[in-house]
């Protein structure tokens, strides 16, 4: 078994990377964005949310890895517990502990992408573009980005940094090769 933890700046392709893995290698995917956004509809606010969608996130993947499956934990890792608890979760499970991240710096790419993906309530519309819960006023998007990919945690070793800017057809089987035991 494997737990793979997913990382990069939003429309880096993260749950692109993380659909392949569940179609490819029987994972099942614990999106954090699937969850915040149900958290959010349940009448959270924001800080809130953002906690209990985490927590929440750590519990589904220790649920399905006690059952014996494969997790995809997809999540822009951020902060460095995340990090350290998706290496505890795995080690708990004897699961072998992957990471992933997705790495693009173009900001005209980063935008186009997150302007013509389907969008949950947390995704971000665009570049200058916030997700709609925090309102319509444009930010700069440019500081943002640079601050995210500055902020993304990783292990010391043993990861795959993918470089986004390619066709998928180079980089997912970069992913495969990563995954096999």
């Amino acid at each position: 078994m494997f737990l793979l933890q997913m990382s990069g700046v939003p429309g880096a392709g993260k749950s692109t990377v993380a659909a392949h893995v569940v179609a490819t290698h029987g994972a099942v995917a614990v999106d954090y964005d699937v969850i915040k956004s149900a958290v959010l509809d349940a009448g959270f606010d924001l800080a809130a949310s953002t906690k209990a969608a985490y927590e929440v996130m750590y519990a589904q993947a220790r649920h399905v890895l006690a059952q014996g499956h494969n997790v995809v934990m997809d999540s822009p890792c951020f902060w460095p517990r995340i990090l350290s608890e998706g290496m505890e979760i795995a080690r708990s499970y004897d699961a072998s502990y992957r990471y992933i991240e997705c790495w693009i710096d173009d900001l005209k790419l980063l935008d186009e992408r997150l302007r013509r993906r389907p969008r949950l309530r947390t995704h971000r519309r665009g570049v200058d573009h916030p997700p709609v819960d925090l309102g319509d006023e444009l930010v700069d998007g440019a500081a943002m980005f640079r601050d995210a990919k500055d902020r993304v945690q990783r292990p010391s070793d043993n990861y795959l940094q993918l470089d986004m800017h390619r066709p998928l057809a180079e980089v997912l089987p970069e992913v495969d090769r990563y995954l096999k035991p």
